[in-house]
C-alpha cells in the first residue's frame, strides 16, 4: 500500500498526516509539535513507514479517544445510550475509527480546541476515556488494526457547547473514586480522612448529613443515578447531561463545571460543600455556626478545661497561688515607671512623633506594590544611621544590632535591598556592618522552618534594637485565618520584643477588597500593635504612596506621602490637604447602612465604613462625615464626651 499516496488523499480532505515509526505509534519526524497549524508540503518521510498519524488541533480536527481495553463492563453501550439520551444526532455526526486493542477514536471538528485531557478512569485508575486536541496526534487507517467505519472524508464541525455534551458524558462513565483533598484555608484536624470523628462539629455534621442533602437544599437537582454514582446539575442548567456525580461508596461529590463555587474535578465532603455554598468558603464562619447549633462535644478551640477558676475544687495552696499573681501584677501608684525607650521617631519642624517603642511591635500593611519595602528600607536605614534618614526618620539603635528578615526576595534582589539600605544611612554599600544583618529566607521549604530560625534569632543576638520580618504571613504554617496560629504568632512577637527589649516591625498585605490587614492574623496584630501604618499608591500624585497612621497608643502622626526620587532616596512630605471625596451621590441605602453606627455612638467605625465605600484615607472619611453634617444629611450634636448623630428625615 501506498502511504504516501494516502497521505496526500489525507491532505487534499482537510487533514494534516505525520509519518509514524513503522508499526508504532511514535512520530517518526521531531518539531512536529511545534508547526501544527503549517499544512504538509514534504512527503519523503512518508515513503519510509507504514504507519500514519493526524495531527490534533490542525483546521479544528479533534478526537475522542475511548480505550476499550481498560473497560469493566458494557461501558461503551452505556456511553453511547447517554449520548442519544442528549442528542441523538451526535453520533451520526461522528467519523468513529476502531483501533488496533478494540477502542474507538470519535473524530470532528470544532472551532473551539482543546487540548489533552483525561474525562474518566476505571477502578484501578487507568483510563477509558480522554481527549485528544491541540499537541496530539492519533493513528489512523492504514496503519495495522485500524478500521474506520464510514469514511474519514466525512467528518462534521460541531459546536463547541455540542462537544462538551460529548466530554460531560464521558466524564460520567468514570469509576475512579477520588480521595477527599484538602480546601484552601481548610483547618488541618477537619480534614476528612474515611474515618468520622463525631465529637467535632464537621465530624458530627459528617455523620448527620450527606453531599446531596447540601447540594438539593443549595437547588442543585438529581438528573439520574446507578449502582455506582448520583448525576447532579447545577442551578440554572437545564441542557447538560450533568455538573457532577456523587459518588455512593464515598459520598464524595466530583464536580465537572466551571460554572459554580466548586472547583472542577475536585473531590468534595459534605462538610466541604456546606463551607463552599453557605459561607462561601470561609471555614471559620462554618464551624462557629455549627458549634452554636450545637454539633460536636468538644469544647471551643483555645478554651481547655482547666482554663477556668474552680473554687469547688480549690485548695487553700491554690488560692494562695492566684491571690500571690494577681498581687504581683497590680499596678502600683507609688512606683514610677520610666517611658519606653524610643526605637524610631518621626520629625517634621518642631513637632516629634514616636513611630515605635522598645518592647512593642509595629504593622505596616498595604496592598501588593504599595511600596512598603522602600518604606521599610528607609525605617532600617534610620535604625543603623547615626542621622536622620529621608530628613525626618531617626533612629536610636545605631549601637544596637538591627536584624532584616525577608522572607519574599530571591538573592539579587535581597542583596540589593540591603545596598539601598545602606546608602539611604549613609554608610558604604560594600561594606557588611556589626549593626546590621540581612537574611534572605525565601530559600527556606516551609514557613515552620521560618518561624523556627527567627525564634532563634531572637533567643541567641544580644543588645538587639530593630527587627524587620518581611513579611509575618511566611511565618504562619497554617496560613493567614487560623484563628489559634494568629493569637499564638501575636503572644510570640510579644514575647520576643520584651525578653529582648526590642521593636519589632512586621510586614502583612491588606485584603483585595477592603483595606484590611489580611485575615484573622491581620486582625490579631492590629489588635496587639503599638503602631499600625497602613501603605496605599496615591490617587492624586502619580509614582507617591500615601502613609497614614491607622492605629498609634502614642501621638498620632500626621499622614505622609513617600516618592521614590532615585535608587537609594525617597521624600516624605506631609499630606497638608485631604484627599478628594468622590462625587457620588449617597444613596439611602448607604445612609441607612451608616446610620446604626453613628446612633449607636461608633464614630471609630462609621468613619471606617465611610473610608472603604469611598476607597479614601481615614482623614478623608472624617471629612466626607462633617460635610454630610453640613449638608443636613445628619444632625450632630454633643452628648458629654460622645458625638452622636441623630437622624433627620432619613427614615
Amino acid at each position: 500500500m501506498d502511504i504516501t499516496k494516502i497521505a496526500k488523499k489525507y491532505v487534499d480532505h482537510g487533514f494534516k498526516p505525520i509519518p509514524l515509526r513503522p508499526d508504532s505509534k511514535v512520530p517518526a519526524i521531531k518539531g512536529w509539535q511545534k508547526t501544527i497549524d503549517e499544512p504538509v508540503t514534504d512527503f519523503k518521510p512518508f515513503a519510509h513507514t507504514n504507519s500514519i498519524g493526524l495531527v490534533m488541533g490542525y483546521d479544528g480536527i479533534q478526537c475522542l479517544d475511548i480505550d476499550a481495553k481498560h473497560f469493566e463492563g458494557d461501558e461503551y453501550n452505556e456511553f453511547v445510550a447517554l449520548i442519544e439520551q442528549n442528542d441523538p444526532t451526535l453520533i451520526e455526526r461522528m467519523v468513529i475509527q476502531q483501533t488496533r486493542s478494540g477502542g474507538f477514536h470519535w473524530i470532528f471538528k470544532c472551532s473551539e480546541i482543546a487540548g489533552n485531557e483525561k474525562l474518566a478512569k476505571n477502578k484501578d485508575g487507568e483510563v477509558t476515556f480522554e481527549t485528544r486536541g491541540r499537541g496530539g496526534q492519533i493513528v489512523v487507517w492504514p496503519s495495522a488494526g485500524y478500521k474506520i467505519i464510514g469514511k474519514i472524508t466525512d467528518v462534521q464541525t460541531i459546536t463547541p457547547e455540542e462537544r462538551n455534551i460529548i466530554w460531560s458524558c464521558a466524564r460520567m462513565m468514570t469509576a475512579n473514586v477520588p480521595k477527599a483533598e484538602p480546601m484552601k484555608n481548610q483547618p488541618t484536624d477537619s480534614v476528612w480522612s474515611g474515618d468520622v470523628d463525631e465529637t467535632t462539629p464537621w465530624g458530627e455534621f459528617r455523620a448527620t448529613y450527606n453531599v446531596i442533602d447540601i447540594l438539593t437544599s443549595a437547588g442543585w437537582t438529581i438528573k439520574r443515578e446507578n449502582d455506582r454514582m448520583v448525576y447532579v446539575l447545577r442551578p440554572g442548567d437545564t441542557d447538560a447531561e450533568s455538573s457532577g456525580v456523587i459518588f455512593k461508596d464515598s459520598g464524595l461529590f466530583f464536580p465537572f463545571t466551571t460554572s459554580t463555587q466548586f472547583e472542577a474535578e475536585q473531590p468534595y465532603d459534605a462538610f466541604q460543600a456546606f463551607v463552599l455554598l453557605a459561607h462561601n468558603g470561609d471555614f471559620q464562619s462554618a464551624i462557629r455556626e455549627l458549634r452554636n447549633d450545637g454539633f460536636g462535644s468538644q469544647p471551643e478551640p483555645g478554651i481547655p478545661d482547666d482554663a477556668l477558676f474552680d473554687y469547688e475544687t480549690a485548695t487553700d495552696d491554690d488560692i494562695d497561688e492566684m491571690l500571690s499573681l494577681l498581687q504581683s501584677l497590680e499596678v502600683d501608684s507609688t512606683v514610677i515607671i520610666d517611658e519606653p525607650d524610643r526605637a524610631i521617631s518621626l520629625r517634621f519642624g518642631l513637632d516629634d512623633y514616636i513611630f515605635g517603642t522598645m518592647g512593642n511591635f509595629s504593622l505596616i500593611q498595604g496592598k501588593a506594590k504599595s511600596r512598603k519595602s522602600y518604606f521599610l528600607s528607609a525605617l532600617m536605614a534610620a535604625a543603623i544611621s547615626q542621622h536622620d534618614v529621608c530628613g525626618h526618620i531617626r533612629g536610636h539603635l545605631s549601637d544596637r544590632v538591627n536584624i532584616y528578615i525577608d522572607t519574599e526576595q530571591g538573592d539579587w534582589h535581597a542583596s540589593n535591598a540591603k545596598k539601598r539600605i545602606q546608602s539611604m544611612a549613609g554608610l558604604d554599600s560594600r561594606i557588611n556592618y556589626e549593626n546590621f544583618k540581612h537574611y534572605r529566607f525565601r530559600g527556606l521549604l516551609t514557613n515552620k522552618e521560618r518561624l523556627k530560625l527567627t525564634d532563634y534569632i531572637m533567643k541567641s543576638f544580644d543588645n538587639i534594637g530593630l527587627v524587620v520580618i518581611d513579611g509575618i504571613v511566611d511565618l504562619a504554617s497554617k496560613g493567614v485565618n487560623d484563628e489559634e496560629e494568629a493569637t499564638a504568632i501575636a503572644s510570640k512577637l510579644l514575647e520576643w520584643t520584651s525578653n529582648n527589649d526590642c521593636h519589632v516591625c512586621i510586614v502583612l498585605h491588606e485584603n483585595k477588597n477592603d483595606r484590611n490587614a489580611k485575615g484573622h492574623l491581620g486582625s490579631y496584630l492590629v489588635q496587639k500593635a503599638e503602631t499600625t501604618v497602613s501603605l496605599a499608591k496615591s490617587e492624586t500624585m502619580p509614582g507617591a504612596s500615601d502613609i497614614v497612621p491607622e492605629y498609634t497608643r502614642n501621638k498620632e502622626f500626621p499622614s505622609m506621602s513617600m516618592t521614590i526620587t532615585g535608587y537609594d532616596t525617597i521624600e516624605l512630605e506631609l499630606l497638608e490637604s485631604l484627599e478628594p471625596i468622590s462625587e457620588r451621590v449617597w444613596t439611602l441605602v448607604d445612609q441607612r447602612r451608616l446610620l446604626p453606627l453613628i446612633v449607636g455612638k461608633k464614630l471609630p467605625q462609621a468613619i471606617k465604613f465611610i473610608r472603604d465605600t469611598e476607597n479614601v484615607p481615614t482623614r478623608s472619611a472624617e471629612k466626607l462625615l462633617n460635610e454630610m453634617e453640613a449638608n443636613k444629611t445628619f444632625t450632630i450634636t454633643k452628648n458629654g464626651r460622645s458625638k452622636i448623630i441623630t437622624q433627620n428625615d432619613i427614615i
